[in-house]
């Protein structure tokens, strides 16, 4: 379109409708930029704060792993080598008490009965009481569910009590834990123990009895 001004009032108003889409245009493309960067803080603090939030969560509900224990065994005392001449292999109980002092290490005090004949005559009753404390070492790491295992070593001492007459020795033991874990707080543990107790040959017909306890029962931890 061709269109003479002939007056400057004339040209600039000409001037300001032309320029007033582009203002409009640009002062309408800023406040949409405003409003998608908004959009998208929003959108990203929101996505955070949900992604924050479990994690806290998590972390106040996981209460830390139970460090103590305590078992309540049952099976079998049995006598090996020189002393199996001298008695049978009889029913044992027995319990124990445990700290776990990080993921790998234990501590654990046990005490196992058991209850003998003699070999020769059934008749005679032949009782032991072992009393040993033992640092255990977890081959499998601590865990709260599932299977872990670990071995130990330690050392105490086994009663004997022949017909009524107990001595007392020094021993020292070897063994391991396999335990199958239900939950954080309960578990099923198999505990072959093997005591050697420093005897006299005159009261037991050997310097070193061999005696085994092999039990299984219930642990519970807390």
């Amino acid at each position: 379109m061709n269109v003479r001004y002939t007056r400057v009032n004339d040209l600039n108003d000409y001037v300001r409708v032309r320029a007033y889409p582009l203002t409009v245009s640009l002062f309408l493309s800023r406040r949409f930029s405003m409003s998608v960067a908004k959009i998208g803080l929003a959108t990203l603090a929101g996505l955070m704060l949900v992604w924050a939030r479990p994690a806290s969560a998590q972390s106040k509900s996981a209460p830390p792993a139970p460090r103590g224990f305590v078992e309540a065994l049952g099976g079998a005392v049995v006598p090996t080598f020189d002393i199996a001449d001298a008695a049978k292999t009889g029913p044992g109980f027995g319990a124990a008490v445990g700290y776990q002092l990080d993921p790998r290490w234990v501590l654990i005090g046990e005490l196992d009965y058991g209850d003998h004949k003699a070999k020769t005559n059934s008749s005679i009753k032949i009782h032991t009481l072992h009393y040993m404390g033992k640092l255990g070492y977890s081959l499998t790491g601590q865990r709260e569910r599932g299977w872990e295992a670990l071995v130990n070593l330690g050392a105490g001492a086994v009663t004997f009590d022949v017909a009524g007459t107990k001595k007392t020795y020094a021993a020292i033991n070897a063994g391991a834990k396999i335990a199958y874990n239900f939950s954080r707080n309960f578990g099923f543990v198999l505990s072959p123990q093997g005591d050697i107790a420093f005897t006299k040959k005159a009261d037991l017909n050997t310097t070193n009895a061999w005696v085994w306890p092999l039990t299984v029962g219930l642990r519970v931890r807390f």
